[in-house]
């Protein structure tokens, strides 16, 4: 599966795609996004008939899991991003081990309730109340496999 260039096929990566296609509203949105260069959310909320919030959270939706690119420009405008889906049993395989492998490591180290611990502090870490290295000390982790298991997870973006 790539949705673009430069993301390595994950667990999380191939679940977050496949909840945003699951849904027939933002299948809706990408087929819209298709047919043009570029669209504004005010298109999108006048062609399909959303609220414009509702718009804006599936654009950003879609942005974050890479099938949507935002432009730098007012008001907010995106663009579809062109990508293929190949799935195969052997990519699914791959990333499940390679995931199982940082975060059994992780496991191994700090404990089996690490990884939720790290999720859990992760909100501390996006509101600005923790740097990185402060969310590390606070679990008792070295700084470079907390980044690992964030990573592994999908928190760094």
């Amino acid at each position: 599966m790539s949705a673009t260039i430069d993301q390595p096929l994950s667990r999380k990566r191939v679940q977050n795609i496949g909840e945003q296609l699951a849904n027939d509203r933002k299948l809706e949105l990408i087929s819209f996004g298709a047919k043009r260069d570029q669209f504004t959310v005010s298109e999108l909320t006048d062609a399909l008939e959303l609220p414009h919030t509702t718009a804006h959270e599936y654009c950003r939706d879609l942005h974050q899991v890479g099938l949507l690119e935002r432009l730098q420009e007012k008001p907010a405008t995106y663009r579809v991003v062109p990508f293929d889906i190949h799935l195969s049993l052997n990519a699914v395989v791959e990333a499940v081990e390679s995931e199982n492998q940082t975060l059994s490591f992780a496991t191994d180290r700090y404990g089996d309730e690490i990884v939720d611990a790290v999720i859990e502090i992760w909100e501390r870490v996006e509101s600005g109340e923790y740097t990185y290295r402060e969310a590390s000390a606070t679990l008792e982790m070295r700084h470079a496999d907390f980044l690992r298991v964030a990573s592994e997870l999908e928190l760094l973006e």
